[in-house]
């Protein structure tokens, strides 16, 4: 009877793999046929510092990696946001979480590293449209990437990036993944993390941010440079409109509250 129940997790534990590298496949494979496949998508000089130590890393040294990650992981949280500029997760109001977590990945904190549903429901949506307008990266998978690895799109990186976030959930919390997020994305402008990107557009603090802007903040992710409130703020206000709508369909916020928010004022500061 034992051995049957060791049998069975095996089994259900090689079809998991495979199912998840297949997905993962399938998901590069798009990228591949659209040409985008080793195209860099880094922003500034910091991501293409990163990009290309990365491109030039050994095999041994990626090895090592996996052997001594929360020392890698802490080496490389300094790398992109100061220790004064760190905003710990108890302060960041449950809005801003729950903005991102509603257009980024909404199962969050139901699936584990990888969201092999999420993957094949975006490649499907996506052959659909033509075009990437849904990605099928968890969270984790995105602060791994943001951490770590070349924006290329390659197979070899996409099952690096999905046994290094399996190490990511394995070492911390879904908040603490959360919050290393927040501290460390790209939100445009040069501005790294919630800290200066609150500051920078808003002159406020995360503390204090409203719920517009933290949809905002949630929305420049997706495209930086698109995106950016101050040369194409009727794009940047749909992609906040979206955020907002998202949010009342997870039950996050009431209809009057995203209603309100997209009214209000978003307190831009003057460049």
């Amino acid at each position: 009877m034992k051995a049957m129940k060791v049998f069975r997790y095996l089994r259900n534990l090689v079809v998991f793999v495979l199912v998840m590298i297949l997905a993962v496949f399938i998901y590069d494979g798009y990228h591949r046929v659209q040409g985008t496949d080793r195209e860099s998508n880094a922003h500034t000089t910091v991501e293409k510092r990163i990009e290309q130590g990365e491109d030039t890393l050994s095999r041994t040294d990626r090895i090592i990696r996996l052997f001594t990650f929360k020392e890698k992981v802490e080496t490389a949280l300094n790398q992109r946001v100061s220790k004064e500029h760190w905003v710990k997760g108890d302060v960041i109001p449950e809005y801003t979480k729950n903005a991102l977590i509603a257009i980024e990945d909404k199962r969050y904190y139901k699936h584990g590293a990888i969201d092999v549903l999420g993957i094949i429901r975006a490649f499907y949506t996506n052959t659909i449209a033509g075009e990437t307008v849904e990605g099928g990266s968890t969270i984790t998978q995105q602060v791994v990437k943001n951490l770590f690895l070349s924006s290329k799109r390659i197979m070899s990186r996409k099952i690096e990036e999905a046994i290094l976030a399996s190490e990511m959930e394995h070492y911390y919390t879904k908040d603490e993944i959360l919050t290393m997020y927040l501290n460390t994305v790209y939100y445009g402008h040069n501005y790294y993390g919630i800290y200066e990107a609150a500051h920078g557009y808003f002159g406020t603090s995360p503390s204090r941010l409203t719920l517009g802007q933290s949809a905002m903040l949630a929305a420049l992710p997706n495209a930086p440079s698109y995106l950016d409130p101050y040369t194409n703020y009727k794009g940047a206000k749909a992609r906040q409109k979206l955020v907002l709508e998202q949010m009342v369909d997870q039950g996050m916020i009431t209809q009057a509250e995203a209603d309100y928010a997209y009214k209000q004022d978003l307190g831009l500061v003057d460049e």
